[in-house]
């Protein structure tokens, strides 16, 4: 592993723990009930990459004309194992995470 992935990691890392004590600080939480909205973010998050990682493979398969291109649906997604999300839920990857 390079340098500077090994820093990359070690920069990430300290954001984390720096969201996590913000989290217990600033919320009314317990240590046991924050982890439920802390969950749900890395849910999100996974289920965001998942959507665009299937996305792409359906454009790709619509320009080589394997598939016909129509609106999308729920089964398009669950044909390449991942979930269809609607716009709203959706995170913006630049100011979300």
């Amino acid at each position: 592993m390079s340098v500077n992935a090994m820093h990359s990691i070690e920069q990430i890392e300290s954001q984390l723990w720096e969201a996590a004590d913000q989290l217990r600080a600033n919320s009314k939480l317990t240590s046991s009930e924050y982890c439920m909205p802390v969950l749900g973010i890395i849910f999100l998050r996974h289920a965001s990459n998942r959507y665009e990682s299937a996305l792409e493979q359906i454009k790709a398969d619509q320009a080589a004309g394997k598939m016909p291109d129509r609106p999308l649906v729920k089964g398009d997604f669950i044909k390449r194992r991942s979930l269809m999300l609607p716009e709203n839920s959706r995170p913006d990857v630049q100011t979300a995470f």
